[in-house]
């Protein structure tokens, strides 16, 4: 990471944890906000659904490319992370928040063995074997929405998942 980064980095988690409200108008101004029911309801219990998760906290297998957090527009490209990953194959590359806790501990942003449990006791169907990890410091998500969000909804649909939970970072 350059060091300009590493100065952006804390810059911005000094602002969110000093000027909370002010921090958020400025990562939410693109977020249209909705009102109302879901977009989706669920067609069929929990016990028959494969879940799948996707965060924007910046989770990565260690094995994977890092996020490129030097990219001043932010890095819209994914990662595929697979059911069977474990904490300690999990690393964390994002600069908009600290990471300290998540490199710790990846599971409190991508609980894969949350869900394995949930499998095991039998209240979800299965966890698929697609999950996915977003950098969620884009300040340009046309690239994110033309181009990774299409790849990420086809890989979805090929996996046949029918719950896709959002964790953000």
């Amino acid at each position: 990471m350059k060091r300009k980064t590493q100065i952006k980095s804390k810059l911005s988690v000094a602002f969110s944890t000093n000027f909370p409200e002010a921090y958020k108008k400025f990562t939410l101004k693109h977020v249209n906000e909705r009102q109302g029911s879901p977009e989706t309801v669920l067609a069929k219990p929990l016990t028959e659904c494969k879940i799948a998760l996707i965060t924007t906290a910046g989770v990565h297998l260690k094995t994977d490319r890092p996020f490129d957090v030097d990219n001043p527009a932010g890095d819209p490209t994914y990662r595929l992370i697979p059911a069977a990953a474990q904490e300690e194959e999990l690393t964390v590359t994002h600069i908009y928040y600290n990471t300290k806790f998540a490199k710790t501990d990846p599971t409190i942003v991508f609980p894969l063995p949350q869900l394995r449990e949930l499998k095991d006791k039998g209240s979800i169907h299965s966890l698929a074997d697609v999950n996915i990890g977003l950098n969620g410091g884009i300040l340009d998500t046309s690239n994110v929405e033309q181009e990774a969000i299409p790849q990420v909804m086809a890989l979805f649909e090929n996996e046949q998942v029918d719950i896709a939970l959002l964790v953000p970072g």
